[in-house]
């Protein structure tokens, strides 16, 4: 509600998210990338929430999104994405999902290549159901504060490090990067922006 009291948000977000499974997102668009399908769909729906991600694709494709597999569980997981108003592109907003249980965790490891760290202190506490089941998700604070903002680039709400080529590259576009100081990664000594802008 909030967002879609400002002005330059009004017609740029709906008022419902839609829902998408991974694998429907692929049927979807077939001939797109992970991130241009993502692209798509934002533009095409304002906002949507992708379920299940991790798994590859019923025809072998890449997984919509690599996660770990000792962290939540891939059919049980998702996205919240939005077509941010000044890129035009797929914005990440929240990412969430149910832990993995003694299922799940086994089967990922597997499928990962990674079945011998069933015995990590942490994976064996999952398997023997020594942990209470639990969820969790997180909302990107600098994300949401560039959607607010209006804002193309992560470093013109939270501080950063960016190296100098970066730095001259997003100055050269408008973008003003917070952080006063940068890296000169040939020297590998801090610079102060006079020093990199005008070396």
């Amino acid at each position: 509600m909030i967002l879609n009291n400002l002005h330059w948000t009004k017609h740029r977000l709906p008022k419902d998210i839609t829902f998408i499974t991974a694998e429907e997102l692929h049927a979807k668009y077939p001939s797109l990338d992970v991130h241009g399908r993502e692209d798509a769909a934002v533009r095409e729906y304002g906002a949507i929430f992708i379920i299940g991600m991790g798994w590859p694709m019923n025809d072998g494709s890449d997984s919509e999104e690599v996660r770990s597999p000792a962290y939540d569980d891939w059919k049980l997981n998702g996205d919240i994405i939005v077509m941010h108003p000044l890129t035009g592109y797929r914005h990440e907003l929240s990412s969430m999902g149910i832990r993995v249980d003694s299922d799940s965790i086994v089967a990922q490891l597997k499928h990962r290549g990674m079945g011998d760290q069933v015995d990590l202190p942490y994976n064996r506490a999952v398997i023997n159901n020594s942990l209470p089941f639990s969820y969790g998700g997180g909302i990107g604070i600098s994300r949401l504060l560039m959607l607010l903002l209006r804002t193309a680039h992560i470093g013109e709400v939270q501080c950063g490090v960016w190296h100098d080529e970066h730095y001259r590259m997003v100055s050269g576009c408008g973008i003003d990067l917070i952080p006063d100081r940068i890296i000169d990664f040939k020297s590998r000594e801090m610079v102060s922006d006079d020093k990199a802008m005008h070396p």
